[in-house]
């Protein structure tokens, strides 16, 4: 048996396990860039089998045309098309990316099977397919690699720019890296070699690739990625808030691009950030973040996680959320606020709205062991996520309230009729400052959630019934 013969065995084995593996990533986490690489693997293998069949017994038009469609055409398009699901911040791109593969797909193929080949291949030698196509299937083949390249360097371009402000991306570099890696050797296969073994070994390398690459993209896989706001169906409701800082009513300032941000008593804050209660208020006083290169360097930064739950997965989605925030109110001073929300009219939605003291305490929340098995745990749960980075401009944080004590006396009216300053809102109609609550740092007890408002929510799955 020849080596080149060998060595395409060698790949369908490795092509195959990379395939099965895959299938089992993505029955776990059904996601269309995991989906496309799985795809791209069997067709790997389906090209490795037909190679070593070629090089063992000679080669055939359908051997032939195997290996032209599964290595030349399908695996390097679906590869360069799954970067782009895996890296594309935007929806149009994505959107586009896949009508223009979709399309490439539908008409190379119709192409290179109808196409009336100028020679039939025999013998055991590689077959080029420029010895072989007529020039209209040669040209479809060339606008297919163009734009798998393309795609694959474009995606890496855009990984190596994020990395240098993200960890996560980081990484996942490598991953992307080894994936853009599987999309050239595939290419490569339109190349002269003066070895037959090379042509088995570039499709047993590019199946091992993409298999490292699925491996490495995990922190950030799917939807897990900085973009712009998609919207939500629906209004945020009951939550479980944790929220730290120095002091209640802290003023956390920052030079960031974003507008204002939801206040205690509904609405967004149109504040500036110097803005002040009038006198005699007893609700506290705000602080203004210190001005100066230091807090420029140590800006607040911030994030809205959009998860999409798998419908029979969501009891346990919320229990691995409640969990992990306990843990983040316990050991994390340097997470300023981590509320989870759950959308009414979207049950299967939950959103994570998170503001941090810098980025460095970020990475120190992204890296404690907790959040990892939160991240690791949550997968089955979930079907999609969308990852928003906020810049931090203006914001009013202030710990929610305990449920009201049922020996409270009532608050007697002042002078006029009306109530004091500490029970009402002040300068802002419509708005209502919260009373004195728990200790920056803590939760109200263990019961159920308290909305600014005093009442619970129903049904609410944290914070007990």
């Amino acid at each position: 048996m020849s080596l080149p013969v060998l060595v395409g065995f060698a790949g369908v084995l490795v092509a195959a396990v990379a395939t099965g593996l895959l299938a089992g990533r993505c029955a776990r986490e059904p996601r269309i860039h995991f989906i496309l690489w799985t795809a791209a693997t069997l067709a790997l293998t389906v090209a490795l089998a037909a190679q070593s069949m070629g090089f063992d017994r000679g080669f055939g038009a359908a051997t032939f045309r195997a290996v032209q469609l599964a290595a030349l055409l399908l695996a390097p398009l679906w590869l360069g098309w799954g970067l782009v699901e895996l890296v594309a911040g935007s929806e149009a791109v994505r959107f586009g990316t896949r009508l223009v593969s979709a399309a490439l797909i539908v008409v190379a193929a119709v192409i290179l099977v109808t196409d009336p080949l100028t020679a039939q291949p025999a013998g055991t030698s590689w077959p080029s397919a420029g010895s072989h196509f007529q020039p209209v299937a040669l040209y479809a083949l060339d606008a297919v690699q163009v734009v798998a390249v393309l795609a694959a360097g474009a995606s890496e371009l855009l990984a190596a720019l994020r990395a240098r402000r993200d960890s996560r991306w980081r990484s996942a570099l490598p991953g992307v890296a080894a994936v853009g890696l599987a999309v050239l050797m595939t290419a490569g296969l339109r190349a002269a070699w003066p070895d037959r073994s090379v042509y088995p070994l570039l499709g047993l390398l590019a199946a091992a690739l993409v298999w490292f690459g699925a491996a490495r993209t995990q922190p950030v896989s799917g939807r897990d990625r900085p973009a712009a706001s998609d919207g939500v169906a629906g209004r945020a409701g009951r939550d479980l808030s944790l929220i730290h800082g120095e002091e209640t009513g802290n003023v956390l300032g920052s030079h960031g691009a974003a507008s204002g941000y939801p206040q205690p008593g509904g609405g967004a804050s149109r504040e500036p950030a110097g803005s002040r209660e009038p006198a005699g208020s007893a609700a506290p006083q705000p602080q203004k973040a210190s001005a100066g290169p230091a807090s420029a360097a140590a800006r607040p930064y911030g994030r809205i996680l959009i998860f999409t739950l798998l419908d029979d997965r969501v009891t346990e989605f919320d229990r691995l959320a409640e969990r992990t925030a306990e843990e983040v109110r316990i050991g994390e001073p340097g997470t300023l606020v981590y509320v989870i929300h759950l959308v009414p009219n979207a049950p299967l939605q939950r959103i994570f709205y998170e503001i941090y003291r810098d980025r460095a305490a970020f990475d120190r929340h992204e890296s404690q062991p907790y959040m990892k098995r939160f991240v690791a745990d949550r997968r089955s749960c979930v079907l999609a996520t969308n990852v928003i980075e906020l810049r931090l401009k203006y914001a009013k944080v202030a710990p929610l309230p305990g449920p009201p004590s049922p020996a409270a006396e009532p608050v007697p009216a002042g002078p006029g009729g009306t109530q004091p300053p500490s029970a009402v809102s002040q300068g802002r109609p419509g708005s209502r400052w919260l009373e004195p609550g728990p200790a920056v740092g803590t939760l109200p007890p263990r019961g159920p959630a308290w909305t600014p408002a005093g009442r619970p929510p129903a049904g609410s799955p944290y914070g007990g019934a």
